[in-house]
């Protein structure tokens, strides 16, 4: 079931670089799919500009909370980190109809930058069913690093692998630097990604080398986040035809898309 309906923010603040914390109180929301997201409007009652809600991976549910990381980047995301404490939010989730697969043996998680957002609530439900994982985290610096103490907080320190390109935190390089290797370790491996387009085809390269399964969580820009806008399509190569990726998606076999 989606809901459409305003909820109370419990916290609303800077982490670091470009990325906020948004905490709602949403007790429906706590069962939600892994993968799923949020349609949020960023303006208040009676105001229209502007005009668009704007879409965020629900990152992580903590008893009757949800976290949204969001980077801001434009108007709509500069007006929401004015919202404090005990506002309303008007919000529109779980949305979202195909997600990760949970039938394989081993996972490796590969998120970059924001994008690490849409992979840690299914991390978070891979450790709750003992499922083995590892997962690596890449960004350019370290102060990119918005989402390091959710994952000390959490007890994941040791089964997360963080990457900088300039070396100023963790292992210094991309994302794919130890990839190969990693995927090598254990058989029946599948990759979990999301991220920049030019990071996941670079985690793509190294999937199809090793005939690795990979699994996509697309992020883009959407105006309904339910299919009618026709606003986020993406090339589905196996059938020749376009796709949703807030309908259709927004998790699509790496294989068998063109993004």
């Amino acid at each position: 079931m989606v809901f459409d309906k305003e909820y109370e923010i419990v916290e609303n603040r800077f982490i670091s670089g470009i990325t906020h914390l948004l905490r709602i109180r949403a007790p429906e929301l706590k069962n939600v799919p892994a993968g799923s997201f949020a349609m949020v409007r960023t303006t208040l009652e009676n105001q229209y500009d502007p005009m668009m809600r704007r879409a965020f991976a629900i990152a992580d549910i903590q008893e009757n909370d949800i976290l949204l990381f969001y980077d801001v980047y434009g108007r709509g995301t500069q007006v929401l980190t004015h919202l404090k404490k005990g506002d309303k939010v008007s919000v529109l989730a779980p949305l979202g109809k195909k997600f990760f697969p949970e039938n394989h043996s081993h996972y490796i998680l590969v998120g970059g930058g924001i994008g690490f957002a849409g992979l840690s609530l299914f991390m978070r439900r891979l450790k709750e069913k003992g499922k083995s994982f590892k997962a690596i985290y890449g960004v350019r610096r370290k102060e990119q690093l918005s989402m390091l103490d959710w994952i000390k907080e959490n007890g994941f320190e040791d089964d997360v692998i963080i990457y900088t390109e300039d070396g100023s935190y963790g292992e210094k390089g991309l994302v794919t630097k130890d990839l190969e290797k990693l995927i090598m370790e254990k058989s029946d491996t599948v990759l979990a990604v999301c991220g920049p387009k030019g990071m996941m085809r670079a985690v793509m390269d190294v999937a199809k080398k090793n005939k690795t399964p990979a699994y996509l969580s697309l992020e883009s820009k959407m105006a309904c986040g339910f299919g009618i806008c026709i606003g986020c399509v993406i090339k589905d190569t196996e059938k020749n035809n376009y796709v949703r990726v807030c309908y259709e998606g927004p998790v699509f076999d790496g294989y068998k898309i063109e993004f």
